[in-house]
């Protein structure tokens, strides 16, 4: 799996650029989190003096949170790729997965949201 897409790179353009993922990672982590409450109006006394707002703890929880890294490499096109030559770069890019069981494989994912960036979006499946 792969994607085409044409990019500009050292001053050459690579119409036919092979974008393949090449290394993904997945983690999946708690996190505590914290709710603060709205602050409430500014009160005064009968004399017209404020009154200093009483302070509210906040609300702790814990979240899971799952995360996905990936390195797309770039070569200047399929065959370079085929022919096991070095990309001509590699980029990095974050996303949260769905793990939903009617989601689509986490790689799929992966070009699903590389397709979704800047550069990428006329990019087709190969």
């Amino acid at each position: 799996m792969a994607v085409i897409a044409t990019v500009d790179k050292f001053g050459i353009t690579f119409s036919d650029a092979y974008h393949k993922v090449a290394r993904l990672t997945y983690e999946s982590t708690d996190q505590k989190t914290y709710t603060y409450p709205a602050p409430t109006a500014p009160a005064v006394d009968e004399d017209g003096n404020p009154v200093p707002p009483v302070a509210v703890a906040p609300v702790e929880a814990w979240v899971k949170k799952n995360f996905c890294h990936f390195e797309v490499a770039t070569y200047a096109s399929a065959a370079t790729r085929e022919a096991h030559a070095e990309p001509i770069y590699r980029t990095h890019f974050n996303f949260e997965p769905s793990l939903e069981a009617e989601a689509a494989d986490i790689i799929v994912q992966a070009y699903g949201h590389l397709k979704a960036q800047a550069g990428y979006e006329d990019a087709v499946d190969c």
